[in-house]
């Protein structure tokens, strides 16, 4: 799995989604060409982990995720809103950003410890600033990268651009 956040690949600055289905939507439809699957399969998985309770973790960051039967590999994307929305996050705050994971049903081990390097990642509030405010998918990976490499460990870094290998 590449450690990189792929340009073009794994970011969606600044959508227009209005509310969490349409996120998560918009979401599944950018992960298709990534995993293969049909965005209905992806989207099915994020609104059925959302069901069980919100992703939304505070400080207007959410991480949707879901393990998908038939996927490969993991596979991820960062996705910023042009207009923050209620996802019923933890601090009751509006999220703007959010950073969706879907992970190989059939390979669980390491999920868990990924998701929460990430959440380790993403509770900064300077990065999240930063990320609101990037112009361009070359600039949010510069952003996350930087950010990384001043202060968090190399594991937060490899969790970020990589997650056991996602699909580059």
């Amino acid at each position: 799995m590449n450690d990189e956040l792929c340009i073009e690949r794994d970011f969606l600055l600044g959508s227009p989604a209005k509310d969490a289905r349409s996120v998560l939507q918009a979401i599944a439809l950018h992960l298709v060409e990534r995993t293969g699957l049909a965005s209905n399969v992806i989207f099915a998985g994020l609104m059925e982990r959302e069901a069980l309770g919100s992703t939304g973790f505070g400080g207007g960051f959410a991480l949707p995720h879901a393990l998908i039967a038939g996927l490969t590999m993991p596979a991820r994307v960062l996705l910023t809103l042009r207009e923050p929305i209620d996802f019923n996050a933890s601090d009751d705050e509006t999220v703007d950003v959010f950073l969706a994971v879907v992970w190989p049903r059939e390979q669980p081990d390491c999920f868990l410890q990924h998701l929460a390097k990430l959440c380790r990642m993403f509770r900064s509030r300077k990065l999240l600033a930063s990320l609101r405010g990037a112009r361009s998918e070359a600039e949010a990976s510069i952003l996350i990268s930087a950010h990384a490499d001043r202060g968090a460990p190399a594991a937060h870094l490899s969790a970020i651009t990589s997650a056991g290998s996602l699909r580059s």
